[in-house]
């Protein structure tokens, strides 16, 4: 891999050379996010269908991850997910109509509605944490376990500002 143009000390407020872009595009953290992002998402495709399991559905996806299990209003999911309330509202719907999510009055507030997981989404969510170990496995392999948890811990201090909890890591085998 080739090296990335030194910065200078005020390399935040200057602007890079014309012929430095292409390289910086390349390697600039928010692009490699995105990228492992695509790249998580396409495994985690493939390893659902080379377990058995249904693929997850695009609506299903871009909520999931921002569910809880007691459930969640619909706002603070566009707000963690980053949609409009009216694709979040789209997506609920779809996700109902699957038997994947359903619609409860929020008990702390009469006027909103919680939205939780079906006993069908909660087993797809299931399935989805089968994927999770083993691309998380796949990562262990490449990166080595102390790079994979550097990779956790610095994601984790990168979007919680915390350090992760300690949790079981050991290589994972699904049970069928």
């Amino acid at each position: 891999m080739s090296t990335l143009p030194k910065q200078s000390a005020n390399s935040t407020s200057s602007k890079p050379a014309l012929e430095e872009l292409p390289q910086l595009r390349s390697y600039s953290l928010g692009r490699l996010l995105l990228l492992a992002r695509r790249n998580f998402l396409a495994r985690s495709n493939q390893l659902m269908q080379d377990n058995g399991f249904e693929v997850l559905s695009n609506s299903f996806t871009s909520l999931l991850p921002h569910i809880d299990l007691e459930g969640t209003r619909s706002s603070d999911l566009a707000m963690r997910s980053g949609l409009t309330k009216q694709a979040v509202a789209k997506a609920v719907k779809e996700l109902e109509a699957e038997g994947m999510l359903q619609r409860q009055p929020d008990p702390a507030d009469k006027r909103a509605f919680l939205v939780s997981l079906t006993p069908k989404g909660l087993e797809r969510l299931r399935e989805a944490h089968v994927v999770i170990r083993q691309i998380e496995d796949e990562y262990a392999r490449v990166l080595g376990y102390d790079g994979r948890e550097s990779l956790r811990a610095a994601l984790t201090t990168l979007v919680y500002g915390e350090s992760p909890p300690q949790h079981d890591s050991r290589p994972f085998t699904p049970k069928k």
